[in-house]
């Protein structure tokens, strides 16, 4: 089992929540939360500008080469971007607040249509 970095308690009502390979992610009509074993990302609805899957943003997936080998690196599942005005970092030395972030993750099809959902709501 997972220790997750805890996050403060959850605003609003919560609409979904997932653990999949190791990551957790939670929805609230007011919040979305990323949790890893080391790092949390917690970022209002309010505060989110766009999410925007791997596909519409245009890049291509990580090639490095070693000699005449080429390796490529496909993030697996649909990556999105998640653009938001602000977030809160939860890692084990404390709570930090950042600005204008970006955060890539992997969502599930039912968290994403859930997650559109909402922010086209607001």
């Amino acid at each position: 089992m997972n220790r997750f970095i805890n996050v403060k308690p959850l605003s609003g009502e919560l609409k979904r929540t997932e653990i999949r390979r190791g990551t957790g992610y939670r929805l609230t009509d007011k919040e979305f939360i990323l949790l890893r074993d080391d790092i949390s990302y917690h970022i209002l609805l309010d505060d989110i500008l766009g999410v925007i899957s791997r596909d519409e943003d245009g890049f291509d997936d990580v090639v490095e080469t070693y000699g005449d080998t080429n390796v490529t690196r496909q993030f697996g599942g649909m990556t999105y971007k998640i653009v938001a005005m602000k977030m809160r970092i939860y890692n084990r030395s404390g709570v930090f607040e950042k600005g204008s972030s970006t955060l890539f993750t992997q969502l599930s099809a039912g968290m994403t249509e859930q997650l559109v959902n909402m922010l086209n709501k607001r």
